[in-house]
């Protein structure tokens, strides 16, 4: 997976936030929201960045496990949540997202990967979703947000415009450029995912789609 950021924690998300005209700050909402449908359930969230989604995850009562390669990144969510005094005990992996198979099989009701599929190469990510989806429980789900290409043609257009010079900016904000994933369900399903739902932001170009585990 490419770096999250070359500039540090506060210009990755000052950076996000100016890319996706502040759509982020819904996304990350519902991502938990999906992830945590009640109090106690047991996440794995891979690639946590600054820890604004992990934020939102304990602040529902998430039991959290985060996998994190950056260190800087990691250090930034820690302090993040610390300033919070949750209480809420946090299990801090500083690892690469695939080594998440060295995790328990069936040891979670959710597992989260926000804006970090793009990051990743097609076979990357192929291996991660699949163990994703074996380190979930009976009825877990795996929750994914991320950049997409956008459906309706209008929008495609639109959005192949935007993207040279959006991707231009994001490596001046951020320090990497990310790759729109073309089907988010298609790679869901093929990790043996059954997807349910899919939300779209800011011309279809940002997706949350939730899959679960087929029985």
């Amino acid at each position: 997976m490419a770096p999250r950021t070359a500039g540090g924690p506060g210009r990755y998300d000052a950076g996000i936030h100016a890319l996706t005209l502040g759509r982020v700050t819904r996304l990350h909402e519902a991502v938990a929201l999906a992830a945590v449908p009640a109090p106690g359930a047991r996440v794995l969230e891979i690639g946590c960045g600054s820890g604004a989604v992990t934020e939102r995850l304990v602040e529902r009562g998430a039991q959290l496990t985060v996998v994190e390669q950056n260190p800087e990144m990691l250090r930034a969510a820690q302090t993040r949540l610390a300033a919070k005094d949750s209480g809420t005990a946090v299990e801090w992996l500083e690892q690469t997202a695939s080594e998440v198979d060295a995790l328990g099989h069936a040891a979670f009701d959710a597992v989260v990967l926000s804006l970090v599929l793009s990051e990743m190469s097609a076979s990357e990510r192929s291996f991660v979703l699949r163990e994703s989806a074996q380190r979930l429980a009976p009825h877990g789900r795996v929750v994914a947000a991320d950049e997409v290409l956008p459906i309706p043609r209008i929008h495609a257009g639109l959005f192949r415009l935007l993207r040279a010079p959006q991707a231009l900016a994001g490596w001046l904000l951020v320090g990497s450029v990310s790759r729109p994933l073309a089907d988010l369900p298609g790679e869901l399903e093929r990790a043996g995912l059954d997807p349910r739902s899919e939300e779209r932001w800011l011309a279809g170009s940002l997706a949350l789609c939730v899959a679960e585990i087929r029985p």
